[in-house]
């Protein structure tokens, strides 16, 4: 709490991401329909929770980041309670929540409320079922199909966590007696949600949309800055070194049995699985190492656990704290010099635009869509990689549809084009070109009133 606090109440940074995901609840708090009125590849769950929050809160990020603290604690309380539980260690202890509360805080954008954050909570609920299956004297039962269950139920608040499936299958054939009637059953645990979703789009016409928005992008070579792998990697170094040093450790200590060895090695499969989760996320940044946490806080503790020495531990623990909290402060509100300036490319940067513009419906064309802190998101092309398609390409005849009837259906007050298409719509829409009036600013159009 005192590492948190003192930056809840809109003192972090707004992230393009984050101000993507308060669009989402507000349109489909609006009456949009996800995926058909709203282009995004936000998970569904996850855009569940944003309209939920739309609806009771508005758009606040004081909200937004008070939810993501709490569901952070509970996070590290829940995995104490499987450690513990399930004896993960040689005795039990409190010791990986507060390790994983303290790499919780590693970077600002870790305390917002992102779909890697709510996915990852299913995530644990999905160890703690495997590794109580490997706790079973009697071998392991029909519950693996909750394990499957969950991973499935992760994916729909962030889709790359779906690779997880594989991470359980490899933990039940190599570290269990699990049938093939077993694996399959865990198999069918992770289709279902996916299957009831996509029957749901299906029953509202819409399955063909939520295939394109939500599969977009995963399989896909993105492109990104270096800018990015800078932030994450001075947010992840000195965990993945303890982790590191951790496995070294545990895998030397003699006295741990042969069920705790193979949640050890269950874990390591975990830091695979994370890895290519990594690589099919929309962006690099530190919050997408949210799902190593885990990993991390599991092999630092047993770092912590079998270092020698009477005052080591504490001492290289308080070193430990007093890094993740300059390196956080560095990054939000800098002790000395510009900081990290971590995320400087992903930070909300709104242009200052004419006041007779701000708090009207707006269509932002373009990779940065900054200018809707101002005001409200209009027409479905919120995210512009999937919005191409459409917008580049009026010389297509379906194109051409789809770009009118969305403008019809929700048409923008104001729109802000940064990629120069709306010349060549207007050429090839008259019915639309006449409505709208270039402004006196370059690229910013208005509706005729």
């Amino acid at each position: 709490m005192i590492i948190k606090l003192p930056f809840l109440g809109q003192k972090l940074p707004m992230l393009l991401p984050e101000l993507e995901w308060m669009l989402v609840g507000e349109k489909i708090h609006d009456g949009q329909f996800l995926y058909k009125e709203v282009w995004t590849n936000v998970g569904p769950l996850a855009s569940f929770v944003y309209w939920a929050i739309d609806v009771s809160f508005g758009r606040s990020q004081f909200v937004y980041e008070f939810i993501a603290i709490l569901i952070t604690y509970f996070q590290a309380l829940y995995f104490t309670f499987v450690c513990n539980t399930r004896q993960t260690y040689l005795e039990k202890n409190y010791a990986p929540g507060l390790i994983y509360v303290l790499l919780m805080s590693l970077s600002f954008d870790m305390s917002k409320l992102s779909p890697i954050l709510l996915s990852t909570t299913f995530l644990l609920f999905a160890f703690n079922k495997l590794v109580k299956q490997m706790e079973r004297r009697e071998g392991v039962s029909d519950e693996v199909f909750e394990v499957g269950l969950y991973i499935g139920i992760a994916s729909l608040f962030h889709q790359p966590t779906m690779v997880f499936i594989f991470w359980s299958i490899a933990s039940l054939v190599f570290f269990t007696n699990a049938n093939l009637r077993q694996h399959f059953l865990a198999i069918l645990g992770f289709g279902l949600p996916l299957f009831l979703t996509g029957l749901y789009f299906y029953f509202y016409d819409s399955l063909d949309e939520f295939k394109y928005n939500w599969f977009n992008g995963i399989f896909k070579i993105k492109q990104y800055s270096l800018e990015d792998f800078k932030s994450a990697f001075i947010a992840i170094t000195v965990p993945s070194a303890l982790a590191v040093f951790g496995f070294l450790r545990q895998t030397q200590v003699s006295r741990y049995n042969s069920y705790q060895q193979r949640t050890q090695q269950i874990m390591l499969i975990w830091g695979i699985a994370s890895l290519l989760a990594l690589f099919l996320s929309p962006n690099v940044a530190p919050m997408q190492f949210i799902i190593f946490v885990p990993f991390f806080a599991y092999f630092i503790t047993g770092f912590f656990f079998h270092l020698k020495g009477a005052f080591l531990p504490e001492l290289l623990f308080t070193i430990l704290f007093l890094f993740i909290v300059f390196v956080q402060y560095q990054g939000v509100t800098p002790f000395f010099g510009k900081g990290f300036e971590q995320l400087a490319d992903m930070r909300v940067k709104p242009k200052e635009i004419p006041e007779r513009l701000k708090g009207q419906k707006m269509l932002v064309i373009g990779e940065r869509i900054d200018e809707y802190s101002y005001g409200e998101s209009a027409t479905c092309y919120l995210n512009w990689d999937l919005s191409k398609i459409d917008l580049e390409n009026p010389d297509n005849y379906e194109s051409i549809i789809n770009i009118f009837d969305n403008f019809k259906k929700d048409p923008p007050t104001i729109i802000i084009d940064k990629q120069n298409v709306i010349p060549k719509i207007f050429k090839r829409i008259p019915a639309l070109s006449s409505d709208y009036q270039a402004t006196k600013i370059n690229g910013i159009y208005q509706r005729k009133f």
